[in-house]
């Protein structure tokens, strides 16, 4: 998507840079010190919305040999999975090293927020309805734990709330013609 940057506020000055990464929001803390991922955010929708621009500056990617079995791992694992539950009612669980998989309701749903979430520049992936985001041992809770969980609040509440149903019909109809050619093509090896 080109975005034209020559606007102008009411008061003369050029509009900013939408392609920049969003600025950090701040973070709320529940009475127990652990982040309330929940209530991070006035809106959803204002997030979803609003947030315009990628939330990162880098792509975030997941790590070629992360440390598994380092407390740091574990720790970014249940903060990602914990923020994702709050955020968007959703269970992530570890994958292969690297990795957090997410169930989703569909194929072409796991597709959609797994390009969208690339669009705010941390990786994703899919297969069939199963939707993976990065988890490492050098993931750190303000910024890069911060960053997976709120790309996933974003897309999955745009999901959920703003996307067309005409488009999520099309991404049913897309995954049932899929998978009737590659029946087709099983019938004829």
């Amino acid at each position: 998507m080109v975005l034209n940057l020559s606007k102008t506020h009411k008061n003369g000055s050029e509009a900013a840079n939408r392609a920049a990464s969003m600025p950090a929001g701040p973070i709320i803390y529940r009475e127990d010190g652990a982040i309330d991922w929940g209530n991070m955010w006035d809106s959803f929708c204002v997030l979803a919305l609003d947030g315009g621009p990628p939330h990162r500056g880098d792509f975030l990617r997941a790590p070629q040999n992360p440390d598994v079995n380092s407390e740091a791992y574990q720790f970014a694992v249940s903060e990602i999975a914990r923020g994702i539950w709050e955020v968007a009612a959703m269970t992530a669980v570890p994958a292969e090293p690297g990795w957090l998989q997410i169930d989703c309701a569909s194929a072409g749903q796991a597709r959609w927020l797994a390009e969208a979430i690339v669009e705010e520049n941390v990786q994703a992936r899919h297969e069939g309805s199963l939707l993976y985001v990065p988890v490492g041992d050098a993931f750190r809770l303000k910024k890069e734990i911060k960053n997976v969980i709120t790309a996933v609040a974003k897309t999955t509440h745009y999901w959920q709330e703003h996307l067309a149903i005409e488009v999520k019909q099309a991404l049913a109809f897309q995954d049932k013609l899929g998978s009737i050619w590659r029946t087709i093509q099983r019938w004829h090896k």
